[in-house]
């Protein structure tokens, strides 16, 4: 007999990645819904480019923080290595060089 397949779902709280994608997805999805939900806004060239310009800004700084998120974490880890590599060297003994006759 076989198994159920279980699929489980679980809520985990987003790192600064996920939420740069939460934020953008919400804006688009506000924009969108004040629009359904007003068709004048349609019509007012207005909002159309102020709802353009958030937009596109939020696709644009979506990948800027992307890139500062993994640079930070790279620069945390540069950091962690840079002290590992000080403290084997504190540890280590010293090398000392002999003279040639």
């Amino acid at each position: 007999m076989k198994l159920p397949i279980v699929i489980r779902l679980s809520i985990a709280k987003p790192d600064g990645r996920g939420w740069i994608s939460v934020a953008c997805f919400a804006l688009v999805l506000i924009i969108l819904t004040m629009m359904w939900a007003d068709r004048s806004l349609l019509r007012d060239d207005f909002f159309k480019t102020i709802a353009t310009a958030l937009i596109i800004t939020a696709w644009l700084n979506g990948p800027v923080g992307w890139a500062f998120q993994a640079t930070k974490g790279g620069g945390e880890l540069a950091t962690q290595n840079a002290d590992l590599v000080r403290k084997q060297a504190e540890a280590s003994p010293p090398i000392v060089e002999e003279e040639k006759p």
